[in-house]
């Protein structure tokens, strides 16, 4: 299973889950959880860090996309369409979403989280979030990473 992030290069390798994600909750994590947030493709990690940016001009010069590899066999539980709560997709990270993929960290059964991205419209992508205290982590390896994160010509209009 490959799966992308974006982050400041000499943090691609660290897999703590310690970041802001941590320190401030994101969309499936509490405050002071542990987490990693994955992308299945390169494009949804892309929207996805376009979220926090007013434009790609502005991406620092530290920032790296990470691809990574783990195992097929991997555990992980994807979440059902049906369970997901109405607004899930809301922003800011509403607190149904932090409950669910809370609980699902402080269960601790399987390292993989899938969740559809709230980047792409009707969740037509998905997400992979993490936990980094799952003692499959270490089978997760970086295996590239890449420096040009957006063509000079996206968003040329801007």
């Amino acid at each position: 299973m490959k799966l992308y992030r974006i982050s400041p290069e000499k943090y691609l390798n660290d897999l703590r889950g310690l970041g802001a994600s941590y320190q401030d909750g994101a969309r499936w994590n509490r405050p002071g959880q542990p987490v990693i947030y994955f992308a299945l493709s390169p494009a949804t990690a892309l929207l996805e860090m376009a979220n926090y940016l007013p434009s790609p001009r502005l991406v620092p010069e530290s920032y790296r996309l990470g691809i990574y590899e783990a195992p097929e066999a991997i555990s992980l539980f994807e979440l059902p369409e049906e369970q997901l709560p109405g607004d899930w997709a809301e922003y800011p990270y509403p607190i149904s979403t932090q409950t669910l993929g809370g609980d699902w960290l402080d269960k601790g059964s399987e390292l993989v989280l899938l969740v559809p991205s709230a980047a792409v419209p009707g969740g037509l992508e998905r997400s992979a979030v993490v936990n980094p205290q799952h003692p499959e982590c270490c089978k997760i390896k970086l295996i590239d990473s890449n420096p040009d994160l957006y063509n000079k010509r996206t968003f040329s209009g801007l």
